[in-house]
Order: structure tokens, then C-alpha cells, then sequence
């Protein structure tokens, strides 16, 4: 065998090679072969902008009218509005992701909700064939019997669901273009290149998206709606129209394909995008009809679909925003492992041991058990009654279902090492939040029960029970800050904050005044005030929440940056929930206007904003 020798040639100037001319890689002979997603997001970029131009006109024009020219009852203005907000918002954020060079997840969110769109468009095909069956409550209600026929308003809002779809398909294909260049799924950890998103981002989240997507798709199959009225006629699905029951079906499966999908794919980034256009996608069938139910009046009320299903658009939305994010995280910390392993270093200092991490389980868990408490309470019957008797409805339960939510998402990070840190002094003073709102609802509670033939139903024992688990987590939280500090270095004097300080109290003192004045009166009763005594229940839970805002605003000036930031923006989330509480729950008054205490409770949450953005922009200690 020959022995191998290098190739000299370039030293001998007589057999020197003659230069070739290389073609560059962006001429037209090439151009088919760039794997630039650019050009196919643009295009998709475009049927999301008519989309969104078509959402907004359709109503405005009107989808319906009738035969005889009777009057048709306008649709739940709230609903309407979301209904509106989620394409424009779709178009917006796959906007802003092409701008900032994020082509993979600009188009994986137009494709994600282009796919649940795919399934609304069919829905509203009953527009057309049977305006009246189609149950769309948040475009106009049904007042009679009269024939309906549709208008170039309902045309409008079909072209706007088909451009959705066809922005859902460039994204899918923007995306597979994407997939064929270099870099896609890139991680600084070699070892994580290639691998599929769900084993990048780790078992539980990945349980968690794939939970929600198969919650998504039993809503699908459940009603939005329950109707006592003879107008508004609510089937199952399987006995609906065709075009709603396929329409339905569609939207689950669509969704859980997106979500297989995106566990599937090679870039987070890929996956994140998708999660959250399906996500979005739901909450515009489900979020939407929920809305509707709630506010549609009388004989018809919010289904089950509508509550699983803006469930699972809200998890899906929110774990497809982690995704990214936590695979980032993950990572980092393989690479960060596989460096002390081969160099046997010890672990760094300030990565939360132990210890501190069990505590953040703990308390994250006992979170998520007091927010879904919360909300499965809120859904629950709070008072039984006698046969015969017409069981008084509790307003206060919507609050609660709000703060539910919100305490089940604060709780979630916790789960997480890569977020518990940051995400802890959220729950460390929500959880009062939620009791305040939970207070509302046992105050209404023994009032009712001076009732003869009242009873205590079994909404109001798992409210109840969420108080205590809720009071845990915030023991929990306590104990999980005190481990976080074995971890930092503390030989460094702390040093307060005056300009945090000063806005941060400000902010408290007027939201710790809004809660001890009354949202509204009314001519027959007045919201929770300090003014009226003895204080009730729902007076307490408010003035346990002022303290704790006014206590979390002096630790937050004390705190590191990062931990104080969160905690005031957790004390303007809280003001929000209470606020809330106007538009949810003062129609229990007769002709119910503003009360005082809205005006400083608008203005401490803002302070409380300011003052957080002031305590994010210090240098972290």
C-alpha cells in the first residue's frame, strides 16, 4: 500500500491550480435552494393582517338579519371584543417576532392558530345555511322564532377565518423551508441538537402541554353553552348541526395535532410559536363562547366546553410561552454540568440546592391545589336549597374563579428550578389576594344561611378548603424565600432603595385606601367598605390584603432587584383581581354606580407598575 502523502502542488508554481470562479449563493440560479423562511413568512404575515381587517369589519357591518324584519338582539359586547382582539393580537405578535429576526416562531404562531382556524371557519359556515343554530352569541342573539339570513357581514367574517388558514399553511411551510437550514434547533449543549422539543424542555412541562391539548380537544366535543331558552337552542355535539359539529370536532383534533407536533419538533422555538397560536386558537372558540354564556342574560349561561376549553387555551398559551425559555435554561445547565464534570468542579454558588428547591415543589403544588379549589368551588353549587326554593346566585364566585386562575399560574413556575426563584414572591403574596376574593364569597354564605331551607353546598367546602391550602402555600413560599438565602451571598450590606421606597409605598397606601372604600353602590346595597360595621367577612379579607401589599412594598425596596420586581408587580395583579370585581359582581345592586374607591385603586395599581419597572432597571445584588 502506498504511503499516504500531502498534496504539494500549491508549492511548485508551474502546477499551480488555475483559479475557478464560484458562483454566488443568492444568484438565480440558487435561489430555490435557500432555506430563508423570510419570503414565506411575509406571505403568511399578509393573510394574518386580512384576517385580522376582516375580523374587526364583520362586526361592525353585521352577520345577520332577519326575514321579516324583526329586531335581532346584539351580541355579548365583551366576547365581541375579545373575539376581535385575538386576531389582530395574532397578527401583531407574528409581526414583532419577523422583526426581531424570530422567522421560526412568527410562522410556527401563524400556523398554530391557522390550524384551530381551520375548524371556526367551518363552524361558521352555519352562519350561511342556519344563522339561528349557530349559537354565535357573541355576534347577536336570537329574540324569536324568525327566519335569519345571513348578510356580507358573515362573508366577511369567512374570508377573514379562511386567510387565518391560509396564513396557518405559509407558516407550516415558512417553517419546514426554516428546517433546512443550518442552526435549526441550535443549543449551546451539543448533545440537545436534534432531539425532539419535549425531551429538550423535560417531563413535566411536556406532560403539562400534552395534558392541555387533550383538555382542549374533550372541550371541543362539549357544549359552550346550557340554554333554558326556547329560542336558543344548545344539543350535544354529535346532534348538531353538521356543519358546528364538524366544525367542533375539528377544532380538538387540530389542537392536539399542534401540540404533538410541537412536542415533536426540533427548535423550541418552533414549538413554543405553535403552542401558543393553538392556544390563542382555543381561546377564540372556547374564550370567546365563555364570555358569551356569562353575559348573554337570563335562561342561558357558560357550558362546560367553554369552562375546559378556556382552561386549556390559557395552559396552552402559557406553557407554549415557557417552552422556549425553559429549554434555553436546560440547556445551559447540561452544559454548565458537563463542564464541572469534566473539569470536577463543585457546583456554583447561587443555583438554588436542595433544600430550597424541594420547598419551591412544595409550594408550588399546594398553589395549584388551592387555584384549581378555587376554581372548581366557583363552578360548584355554593348554597343548596329546599325544593322549591330558587337558590340565590353568588356573584363574588366570578372573582374567585379570576383569582383561581391567576394562583394556578403564579403556582406553576415553582415546579420549575429554572423559574422558582423569580417566580416565588409572587405566590408569597397573591395567596391573600385569593383568600380576599374567596371572602366575598363566605361572607354571602352566612348571610344566605339566615335563610330558612339554605344550606351550605359543596362549591362553598372546596372554596373553603382553598382558603387553608391557599394559607399553606403562602407558609410554604416563607420557607422556600428563607432556603433561597442559604444560596446568596450575604457578607455584603443590603442597602434600601429610597426611590423603590417611595413609589412602591405610594402605590400601596392608595391601593390599601381603594380596598377600604366601597367599588360601587347602589340603592339597595353597597360593596365591602371599613365604614359599615361589624365588618363582614369580605371586609377582613380585604384588609388582610392591604396590610400585605404595604409589608411586600417595604421588603420589595430591601430585596433584590429581581425579587422585588416581582413582588410589586404580584401586588398590582392583586389590586387588578379586586378591581375586577366591579364589572363582575355589581349587578347584585339596584342601579349600581362607581365608588370611591375605584379612582385610588386605578392609580396605586399604576404606581405599583412604575415602582416595579424602577426596582427591574437596579443593578441586581
Amino acid at each position: 500500500m502506498p504511503t499516504p502523502t500531502f498534496d504539494d502542488s500549491s508549492a511548485r508554481g508551474s502546477e499551480r491550480a488555475e483559479p475557478q470562479r464560484i458562483e454566488p449563493l443568492d444568484g438565480p440560479g440558487d435561489r430555490a435552494d435557500d432555506p430563508s423562511p423570510t419570503s414565506r413568512v411575509a406571505v403568511a404575515l399578509v393573510f394574518a393582517l386580512i384576517a385580522a381587517a376582516a375580523a374587526v369589519a364583520a362586526p361592525l357591518v353585521g352577520v345577520v338579519r332577519s326575514v321579516d324584519g324583526s329586531p335581532v338582539g346584539s351580541g355579548a359586547a365583551s366576547a365581541a371584543v375579545v373575539a376581535v382582539a385575538l386576531p389582530i393580537l395574532v397578527a401583531v405578535a407574528a409581526a414583532v417576532g419577523a422583526a426581531t429576526r424570530r422567522m421560526e416562531f412568527a410562522a410556527a404562531l401563524l400556523a398554530g392558530y391557522g390550524a384551530v382556524a381551520l375548524g371556526i371557519t367551518l363552524l361558521d359556515i352555519a352562519l350561511l345555511s342556519d344563522p339561528i343554530d349557530a349559537n354565535r352569541l357573541e355576534l347577536f342573539r336570537p329574540l324569536s322564532a324568525a327566519m335569519l339570513d345571513s348578510t356580507i357581514g358573515a362573508q366577511i367574517l369567512l374570508v377573514g377565518h379562511a386567510a387565518s388558514v391560509l396564513a396557518g399553511v405559509a407558516g407550516w411551510s415558512a417553517v419546514h423551508r426554516a428546517g433546512l437550514g443550518d442552526g435549526y434547533g441550535h443549543s449551546v449543549y451539543s448533545e440537545h441538537v436534534g432531539r425532539a422539543s419535549a425531551g429538550r424542555v423535560g417531563s413535566l412541562l411536556g406532560a403539562l402541554l400534552g395534558a392541555f391539548g387533550v383538555l382542549a380537544a374533550v372541550a371541543a366535543f362539549s357544549s359552550l353553552y346550557r340554554s333554558e331558552d326556547p329560542v336558543v337552542i344548545v344539543t350535544a355535539i354529535v346532534e348538531s348541526p353538521v356543519f358546528v359539529a364538524v366544525g367542533s370536532g375539528v377544532v380538538g383534533v387540530a389542537a392536539l395535532v399542534v401540540v404533538a407536533s410541537a412536542l415533536a419538533s426540533l427548535s423550541p422555538l418552533v414549538a413554543s410559536g405553535a403552542s401558543v397560536g393553538a392556544g390563542l386558537g382555543v381561546l377564540g372558540f372556547a374564550g370567546v363562547g365563555l364570555l358569551a354564556g356569562l353575559s348573554t342574560g337570563a335562561r342561558v349561561s357558560a357550558g362546560l366546553g367553554a369552562y375546559l376549553g378556556t382552561a386549556a387555551g390559557i395552559g396552552l398559551l402559557v406553557c407554549g410561552a415557557a417552552l422556549a425559555p425553559v429549554a434555553a435554561a436546560r440547556d445551559r445547565r447540561a452544559l454548565q454540568r458537563a463542564q464541572e464534570r469534566e473539569a470536577g468542579a463543585r457546583r456554583a454558588r447561587g443555583v438554588a440546592g436542595p433544600g430550597a428547591t424541594r420547598w419551591h415543589a412544595a409550594a408550588g403544588s399546594a398553589g395549584v391545589l388551592a387555584g384549581a379549589l378555587f376554581v372548581v368551588g366557583s363552578l360548584l353549587p355554593i348554597l343548596e336549597t329546599d325544593s322549591g326554593t330558587a337558590v340565590p346566585q353568588i356573584l363574588a364566585t366570578r372573582v374567585v374563579l379570576v383569582a383561581g386562575f391567576v394562583m394556578i399560574l403564579g403556582s406553576v413556575p415553582l415546579m420549575f428550578s429554572e423559574f422558582a426563584s423569580a417566580a416565588r414572591p409572587f405566590v408569597a403574596l397573591f395567596w391573600l389576594g385569593a383568600v380576599s376574593a374567596a371572602a366575598s364569597v363566605l361572607q354571602s354564605v352566612v348571610l344566605a344561611e339566615d335563610v330558612d331551607g339554605v344550606d351550605t353546598g359543596i362549591g362553598a367546602l372546596a372554596v373553603i378548603a382553598g382558603v387553608v391550602v391557599a394559607a399553606v402555600t403562602g407558609l410554604l413560599a416563607l420557607f422556600a424565600g428563607s432556603a433561597e438565602r442559604d444560596d446568596v451571598d450575604t457578607s455584603a450590606d443590603v442597602s434600601t432603595d429610597g426611590v423603590v421606597l417611595g413609589a412602591g409605598l405610594l402605590g400601596a397606601a392608595l391601593l390599601a385606601i381603594g380596598l377600604a372604600l366601597p367599588l360601587y353602590r347602589g340603592s339597595d346595597v353597597t360593596a365591602a367598605t371599613v365604614t359599615e360595621f361589624p365588618w363582614g367577612w369580605d371586609t377582613w379579607g380585604q384588609m388582610v390584603l392591604a396590610v400585605g401589599i404595604v409589608v411586600a412594598a417595604l421588603v420589595a425596596a430591601r430585596a433584590r432587584a429581581a425579587r422585588g420586581t416581582v413582588l410589586l408587580a404580584a401586588a398590582a395583579v392583586a389590586g387588578i383581581v379586586h378591581l375586577a370585581s366591579w364589572p363582575l359582581t355589581s349587578a347584585r345592586a339596584t342601579d349600581p354606580v362607581m365608588g370611591p374607591a375605584v379612582l385610588p385603586l386605578v392609580v396605586g395599581i399604576v404606581v405599583l407598575g412604575v415602582a416595579a419597572a424602577l426596582s427591574a432597571r437596579r443593578a441586581d445584588r
